[in-house]
């Protein structure tokens, strides 16, 4: 074999046989180098392209790309020839070239890299496609397309579907037959502008890639988003014969990345923390507001943790809460107080830390949403001094909504109504107020929802308290911020009863001292002076009393009885006070017992009368009452006794007993109370009409009663007597339940 020139062909001093088959190949072989010049040509060149070897050396092979191959794979296969090292290694490549005469020639080419002379080469050999490779490689082609699972139609240059594979029809619901000899516009969805299209058709027919994503519609109108890419196919000239289309739908990614995109800036606007973090504790996501609160930019967070910008103390604390998230696999709630050194701020969080999973289900760290309550602790702080407050008075106060729901009431006012549940939202004012009370109570209320504030004063019966008053105020409970009007109405409850029995004292006492005591001194004093005169004559008898002694002797005694009944006067005035004085606490009292023991001693006390009791066996009578009603038991006997008008005075007594009630009966055969006595026991109104000291006690004894949520009646007997008839509650059988009708919102 003739030896060429250095550079004309392969190294071949090593093998004669290798260069005799490279210059006998029918395939033209080129070597190019570094940058696609070629270096060698063998004589099929000639034979193929009608190019001399001799008239290719030194020629890039770049230069026989043909100028009817469109402009963009033109630029990419010349850029390619240009620098060959990039096409080792590609497999083959299929490559135009133009021969001498203009024909357009396609081969198929692999190159490989070698050294000749002391230099890199590139060789390839030219091998001419024939039909049977297309058909081979448009039947593979076919096969790949049928199985692809991206819808792919094939249309002519203006733009008819020619093809279409399965994909297509799963994905927009045309079979084949309706979909070939049609255009892409039965695709249009009319959501795309008109310029969309103009720059789509001016990129492919000018041989270039299109590439963008589009808004189609199915079949049955629904509209898709798809991802369409769309290439020129170009013939062995590079000419572009037809266009092929790949769509891919993306309705789903698009939603997603949409959810995605609006779950971001939700979490970003957020104020309250939005934290990621590994297992590891250290940082992956965060939002802007763990930023602020820190006082470190966000970039700097991640791959950190707590530690780097909190107080240590709460970075453990959080830290051992994140770790039994990750052993557990469950929720964990907590609060922290962290202090931020670098923001110099202080908050308190309320966090919920959960499990956050990966893509293949692993357990790969945890997330946290932490929502700020500083604010909301501060409020409940001050709520809660409130309600210590508002507990701790001694007044009633509740309030109720627009519907008359109960929003809260005080710890007096359940106590006042037996009311053990410390939530009394559960309660209307309709439960807690009886028919007879509540179109009285109904009305104040509504006036208060109207924006009036009211007070008046009134009276209720309590089981236990007896007959208290009250100041009571409503006033309009104004809505929040957010609301207009009137939200709800507030009553306020002063139990004034003992003040009001202590001005009622005032006012008896002062009766006594003014007309009783002012009278028996003025006669003590007037006997007294005519005693030390020596003249007891002509002394006048004291106004209802009988007439004075004219001996000195028994003027003295006189004075000394008038004195002692001052003294008892002062006795019960004294018993009246501590009455007054001492809190209205009730007690369960055995009034069988209780009264057995009085009859006893009033009798030592007076062998001269006559008494008897009935009383039920010892615990059948229990009452609820305060410690003074056997002092208010001890002074109706005395009272039946003192004041009759018989040598021999007969008084009974009997004790009974209802499933609510304890009634005490003393009966004597006196000569009866007057209307002011009577009065006095059954209502204390007779102030203004007091002038006998003897009426004194009877106070004491509805004082008493009062304070025991009782009460008294009197009546007359048949021929002669009195019967006083004394109602206490029954302290075993009364229910305490928060329905009873007896119960009053305001008292």
């Amino acid at each position: 074999m003739t030896r060429h020139t250095p550079g004309d062909r392969p190294d071949s001093s090593d093998d004669g046989f290798l260069a005799s088959f490279v210059e006998g190949s029918s395939d033209p072989v080129v070597s190019l180098d570094g940058d696609g010049t070629v270096v060698y040509a063998n004589p099929a060149v000639e034979s193929v392209l009608g190019y001399a070897a001799s008239d290719l050396l030194g020629r890039r092979i770049a230069s026989l790309v043909p100028e009817a191959t469109a402009e963009k794979r033109a630029r990419s296969l010349r850029a390619r020839l240009g620098d060959p090292e990039r096409l080792v290694g590609e497999g083959n490549v299929t490559i135009p070239l133009a021969s001498a005469d203009g024909d357009v020639h396609t081969f198929s080419v692999r190159f490989h890299d070698h050294e000749s002379e002391g230099r890199r080469v590139y060789t390839g050999s030219f091998r001419e496609r024939t039909e049977g490779d297309r058909g081979r490689e448009l039947r593979t082609f076919r096969n790949l397309i049928e199985q692809a699972g991206h819808a792919i139609y094939v249309t002519d240059t203006d733009g008819t579907i020619e093809y279409v594979n399965p994909a297509f029809t799963e994905h927009t619901g045309y079979e084949a037959e309706e979909a070939i000899g049609e255009t892409p516009a039965i695709l249009n969805s009319g959501e795309m502008p008109e310029e969309y299209f103009a720059s789509l058709w001016e990129t492919i027919r000018a041989g270039e890639v299109w590439e963008e994503e589009i808004v189609d519609r199915h079949k049955d109108g629904e509209s898709y988003h798809a991802h369409q890419t769309i290439a020129p196919v170009l013939d062995d000239a590079g000419t572009v014969s037809r266009f092929v289309a790949i769509q891919t739908d993306i309705t789903e990614r698009k939603a997603a990345v949409g959810r995605l995109k609006q779950y971001r800036d939700i979490v970003e606007q957020l104020d309250e923390p939005i934290l990621l973090q590994n297992r590891d504790g250290e940082f992956e996501l965060l939002n802007e507001a763990v930023s602020e609160f820190a006082g470190v930019p966000r970039e700097e967070l991640y791959g950190d943790d707590e530690f780097a910008f909190m107080d240590p103390e709460t970075a453990a604390t959080i830290d051992e809460r994140r770790e039994e998230v990750l052993e557990t696999g469950e929720i964990a709630e907590y609060e922290v107080s962290p202090t931020f050194e670098r923001s110099e701020r202080e908050a308190t969080f309320s966090t919920r830390r959960y499990p956050y999973y990966d893509a293949d289900g692993e357990l790969s760290g945890t997330f946290a949403i932490c929502r700020d309550v500083t604010d909301i602790k501060a409020r409940e702080r001050e709520l809660e001094r409130f309600e210590r407050a508002i507990d701790g008075a001694t007044d009633l106060i509740a309030a109720v909504d627009r519907e008359g729901q109960f929003l809260f009431a005080n710890r007096q006012y359940r106590t006042y109504h037996g009311i053990e549940e410390a939530d009394v939202r559960g309660l209307t004012l309709d439960d807690v107020v009886d028919d007879e009370q509540y179109p009285d109570v109904k009305r104040h209320v509504d006036r208060a929802l109207r924006g009036h504030s009211i007070e008046y004063r009134t009276t209720r019966t309590h089981p236990d308290r007896g007959t208290r008053t009250f100041d009571v105020r409503y006033y309009p409970l104004e809505a929040s911020d957010e609301e207009d009007g009137v939200a709800g109405v507030v009553g306020v409850l002063r139990d004034v009863t003992d003040s009001e029995n202590r001005a009622t004292q005032l006012r008896v006492v002062d009766r006594v001292l003014q007309h009783n005591l002012r009278n028996a001194m003025t006669v003590i004093r007037g006997r007294a002076e005519q005693i030390a005169d020596g003249n007891v004559e002509g002394f006048d008898a004291p106004e209802g009393g009988s007439a004075a002694p004219a001996d000195p002797a028994d003027a003295a005694s006189y004075i000394v009885s008038r004195a002692d009944e001052l003294l008892t006067t002062s006795e019960k005035a004294h018993h009246i006070t501590e009455v007054l004085s001492d809190p209205p606490n009730t007690e369960p009292v055995d009034v069988g017992r209780t009264v057995d023991q009085l009859v006893e001693a009033t009798a030592e006390g007076f062998p001269e009368a006559s008494i008897s009791a009935s009383t039920p066996a010892a615990g059948e009578a229990v009452a609820s009452a305060t410690g003074w009603i056997d002092r208010a038991i001890e002074e109706l006997l005395h009272n039946a006794i003192v004041h009759h008008d018989r040598d021999r005075p007969s008084v009974e007594v009997a004790v009974e007993t209802t499933a609510e009630t304890v009634t005490i009966e003393v009966t004597d055969d006196g000569p009866g109370l007057n209307g002011m006595n009577r009065d006095v026991l059954e209502t204390g109104r007779a102030v203004d009409a007091l002038y006998h000291g003897s009426g004194l006690g009877l106070w004491l004894v509805y004082w008493v009663l009062q304070q025991s949520g009782g009460s008294a009646t009197v009546a007359d007997v048949e021929p002669r007597g009195t019967v006083v008839t004394v109602t206490l509650p029954r302290r075993d059988g009364r229910t305490l339940d928060p329905s009873r009708d007896d119960r009053a919102f305001e008292g």
